[in-house]
């Protein structure tokens, strides 16, 4: 166990990682262009988020900006779902053999999973990384949307909210899926946490307003 770990933390530098880290059990995906006999040789990471999002696609690419090629970029489309029209902003990192690394503990069968060994990795910057990605202020609840992790996947990111934080959190059902909600007991807790790493354009998701 830890020389994996070790070895995670070997394939970048401490405040990158934490980026990489936090936002691939967020919203980011790992992209493989190349493939060995059994695990992929390169991959490149891809940040994508809404026009809300801006100046925190800008803050990312600020981190990782020698691992990228080109800087940020708007795309638009109508949303056929929604029926709006819609703005957002992505990048991608080059395509390196230390993302395919990363590929072979986030991804099964083309699947992004939950790593075995996350928690022994998982700090508090990774967390707020992961709070601003995916999670969102209630005024006396948050709530971290995880439906893309089996709800067994989902039991043990609870378990370990209680035994490494002392914040005890619930899975809740949504249509189909799961997802994971920290009460009013609980909440501020869990924001002291991530608070000294969350960006001011995300501060909405502390339960301040915007200032855009």
């Amino acid at each position: 166990m830890d020389n994996i770990v070790g070895r995670l933390q070997s394939l970048f530098p401490a405040h990158q990682l934490d980026v990489i880290i936090g936002s691939l059990l967020g919203d980011a995906r790992l992209e493989c262009r190349s493939v060995g006999a059994r695990f992929p040789i390169t991959a490149r990471f891809r940040v994508h988020h809404g026009e809300k999002q801006k100046e925190y696609v800008f803050w990312k690419y600020k981190i990782l900006k020698d691992l990228v090629l080109r800087e940020p970029r708007e795309i638009s489309w109508t949303n056929p779902k929604r029926d709006l029209y819609e703005i957002s902003w992505y990048f991608h990192t080059k395509s390196l053999r230390n993302f395919g690394i990363l590929h072979q503990y986030f991804y099964h069968n083309k699947v992004k999973i939950l790593p075995k060994y996350i928690f022994d990795l998982l700090n508090s910057k990774m967390m707020a990384v992961w709070y601003m990605d995916d999670g969102s202020y209630n005024g006396k609840s948050i709530t971290l949307n995880t439906q893309g992790f089996p709800k067994d996947d989902q039991i043990k990111i609870t378990d370990f909210l209680r035994t490494k934080f002392k914040i005890n959190s619930t899975i809740v059902k949504e249509y189909s899926n799961w997802k994971i909600r920290v009460g009013s007991r609980d909440f501020e807790k869990f924001l002291s946490i991530v608070k000294p790493h969350i960006i001011p354009s995300m501060n909405y998701k502390m339960g301040n307003p915007r200032n855009d």
